[in-house]
């Protein structure tokens, strides 16, 4: 394995959203590994500030909704903002607590980066610390190992 920091900032208005997509897609954060004997795991966490982050995987679906009609994160709607949001104090920049696991051509992880009301700008920052591991196929695994598979 080995580890590798990267820190994502951007600064935003109040009231107003990102999209950071972490894929290798023309526009992305170029996040995800090339080479399918490769895994990713990155742990994320953010500096403090007035800002908050949803999930959508892969990009377009909610991973916070509810399954009552409407029941999904819309930064535009006064209440369902703050549905399933992740803030700073959830996963801090130097005790990550969110882990994300990425393979080749993994569908596009997508961040949704909002700004709450209350200030003229927040910078926002998400520390990733990417954490390569090599894969390597057991062709004949101990019943150890296939217990905890």
């Amino acid at each position: 394995t080995n580890e590798v920091p990267h820190d994502l900032s951007y600064i935003l208005p109040d009231d107003d959203y990102r999209d950071v997509d972490l894929s290798n897609a023309a526009g992305g954060e170029n996040i995800y590994p090339e080479n399918t004997k490769t895994l990713y795991e990155v742990a994320l966490g953010f500096k403090p500030g007035n800002y908050m982050v949803h999930f959508y995987i892969p990009a377009g679906e909610y991973v916070s909704r509810l399954e009552q009609a409407g029941m999904v994160p819309d930064v535009t709607h006064a209440t369902r903002r703050y549905l399933g949001a992740r803030k700073p104090e959830d996963s801090p920049y130097d005790d990550k607590r969110i882990f994300l696991y990425f393979v080749k051509d993994l569908e596009p992880v997508i961040l949704r980066v909002f700004v709450d009301t209350g200030c003229d700008f927040e910078k926002c920052v998400l520390g990733l610390i990417v954490n390569k591991c090599y894969l390597k196929e057991i062709t004949v695994p101990t019943s150890e190992q296939l217990a905890r598979a």
